[in-house]
């Protein structure tokens, strides 16, 4: 075949500076129990059916969330097996994935390897720096989940609240509380009170109206964030200081980072007011769990709610269930089925900009 013949049907690779077909894509798509094999496949047929290009799929699929995430080699939050994957790599051109652990050794094993797609707002269950360094894009999915997460928040601070969850055990057990009626155990309305946000990007940005239109005054905290935007959603912004001394409700909704980690700990707690509970529907890094277990055993605080811990699968060990002023879902908040048929559909535009070779809109690796 000509010189010319080979520009007309085929492109350069970035990554090695050979040639491949252009109309040709082998995608290894491995999934889980919530990010299903079919929602990815259906997501990525629905994108690519106009463009006249030959796409072959390999499946794998995880037992998450039956089975929690971990840390795998050097990724984190990850479920898989790295060996079974780099059994499957040697010829695929793209990698989708909510979960699976796509580390250094999988990208090595991966010579065709062109995009990497990660269903999640921080994919740290990829090697993204490595992906950088052999020139590889991974794309992922910020915000995926975050009306459910805000609707889920709002649910934790009512149910917690209006005591719905302690009073559901009870029952459950037999115990009729007709004492929550009593004038001492009365539960306060929300409507008037104040609930502090730490951290306001997009999922504080959705719970902040919804708080609002039951009447709370919401302040904010959060520094990376701007002032425009505060004024636009009518949130006051303050510093942490300000936001733990005045609320009555603090809700966690700030990014794991080294900044971040451990920001709620015994000095922020003990600003807290005696009669506030905090919630944390973001991640578990975010608080000191010792410090809070004595924060709520002496009374700095009145209550938590808790959907995330620094330790996960918790078990009936763990230290906080000795206590009765609490609220507990096992890291549920993000749970929809529109953020997984969401998820797939956003990964798989990606897929198609990269295809189509235009610029990508989420990638984090450049």
């Amino acid at each position: 075949m000509s010189e010319e013949a080979l520009k007309l049907e085929n492109w350069e690779n970035p990554r090695h500076g050979g040639r491949m077909n252009k109309n040709k894509w082998t995608i290894l798509v491995i999934g889980d129990r919530f990010l299903r094999n079919e929602l990815f496949e259906k997501a990525i047929n629905e994108q690519l059916a106009d463009l006249q290009i030959d796409v072959s799929y390999k499946f794998m699929e995880n037992t998450w969330p039956d089975e929690p995430f971990y840390t795998i080699e050097e990724v984190h939050e990850a479920v898989g097996d790295v060996d079974e994957i780099i059994q499957r790599v040697g010829d695929v051109d793209i990698i989708v994935t909510d979960l699976a652990p796509i580390t250094r050794r999988v990208i090595e094993s991966a010579p065709r390897l062109k995009l990497i797609g990660v269903t999640r707002g921080g994919p740290v269950n990829a090697n993204v720096a490595f992906a950088a360094e052999k020139g590889i894009p991974v794309v992922n999915v910020p915000g995926r989940n975050a009306t459910a997460v805000a609707e889920f928040t709002l649910a934790m601070i009512l149910s917690h609240v209006k005591k719905i969850a302690e009073c559901h055990a009870d029952m459950k057990k037999g115990i009729w509380r007709g004492d929550c009626y009593r004038y001492e155990r009365a539960p306060m309305e929300i409507r008037g009170q104040t609930a502090g946000l730490v951290g306001f990007g997009i999922i504080g940005q959705l719970v902040a109206p919804i708080l609002m239109s039951l009447r709370m005054r919401v302040i904010a905290s959060d520094p990376y964030v701007p002032s425009d935007v505060f004024k636009e959603l009518k949130v006051e912004m303050v510093d942490l200081e300000t936001l733990l001394r005045a609320s009555d409700v603090v809700s966690l909704h700030a990014r794991v980072t080294e900044e971040t980690t451990g920001m709620i700990g015994e000095k922020e707690l003990r600003m807290m007011k005696p009669s506030a509970c905090i919630v944390n529907s973001g991640r578990g890094p975010l608080m000191d769990y010792k410090a809070l277990y004595r924060a709520l055993k002496e009374g700095w605080i009145a209550g938590a709610v808790l959907d995330t811990f620094d330790v996960e699968p918790i078990d009936s060990s763990y230290p906080l269930l000795e206590l009765d002023n609490l609220t507990l879902t096992p890291h549920i908040a993000g749970s929809s089925k529109e953020t997984a048929t969401n998820s797939c559909k956003r990964v798989a535009q990606e897929i198609r900009r990269f295809i189509s070779n235009e610029p990508l809109e989420c990638c984090i690796s450049k």
